[in-house]
């Protein structure tokens, strides 16, 4: 793999951090028919569970080599 390739991967994951919650609660919105509050709750939750795995991917990415030119 690239070094370009590797922070390629590493931009999707940091934007997919943010449109994450988004998707993940339209899917729940959609597929579970439970009452809506915890419709609600199970997909904040699992929004920001996904989020946050999003974000130390894409950290790990962009700090794999340390800060800074190498």
């Amino acid at each position: 793999m690239t070094e370009n390739f590797k922070d390629t991967i590493g931009e999707i994951f940091w934007f997919t951090m943010f449109l994450a919650p988004i998707i993940i609660m339209f899917f729940v919105w959609k597929f579970l028919k439970i009452e809506k509050i915890y419709r609600i709750i199970i997909g904040i939750i699992l929004g920001l569970f996904i989020s946050l795995l999003c974000y130390y991917i894409s950290m790990g990415i962009i700090f794999r080599n340390g800060m800074g030119p190498v």
